[in-house]
C-alpha cells in the first residue's frame, strides 16, 4: 500500500510565503470528503509522536497522511532529527538552526564525537 503525506505550506525563507497561499487540513480534507464522502480519520494507525494524522477511503489501499504543521502544531510532542540533503541536522522544521553533521564526518570525527554533535542539536 502507498501512503500520501500532504504537508501544510509554511513560511521558510524565500518561498515568499503568504497566507493566502496556505491549503489548510480541514480544506485538505474537505476536498478529500467532497470526491470520497467516506474518507475517515485512521485513528488506529496512530502512533506516539506522530507528526501526521492518517486518512483512509474504506475498501481502498494505503492511507492518506496530513502534517498540519501551521493548523494544528505538534511541537509538544514532535521527537524528530531531521538529516538535511547537504548533511546537517535541523531539529525543528520551523527552526533556521542547523548543525553540520557532514563536516564532523569529513574532518574524522569519531562515533562518540558524533554522538556529541547530535547531542547538541537537541540542548
Amino acid at each position: 500500500p502507498v501512503e500520501v503525506r500532504c504537508i501544510e505550506y509554511m513560511p521558510f525563507d524565500g518561498n515568499r510565503w503568504d497566507d493566502k497561499t496556505l491549503v489548510s487540513y480541514a480544506e485538505m480534507v474537505d476536498r478529500i470528503r467532497a470526491r470520497f464522502p467516506d474518507f475517515a480519520r485512521a485513528t488506529d494507525r496512530d502512533r506516539p509522536h506522530d507528526t501526521s494524522k492518517a486518512w483512509r477511503v474504506p475498501g481502498f489501499a494505503g492511507q492518506v497522511g496530513f502534517i498540519t504543521s501551521m493548523t494544528q502544531h505538534f511541537c509538544g510532542s514532535c521527537n524528530r532529527l531531521r538529516l538535511t540533503a547537504d548533511g546537517s541536522i535541523k531539529v525543528c522544521l520551523f527552526g533556521k538552526a542547523e548543525v553540520s553533521l557532514r563536516d564532523a564526518m569529513r574532518a574524522g570525527a569519531t562515533d562518540a564525537q558524533l554522538a556529541e554533535v547530535v547531542g547538541a542539536a537537541v540542548r
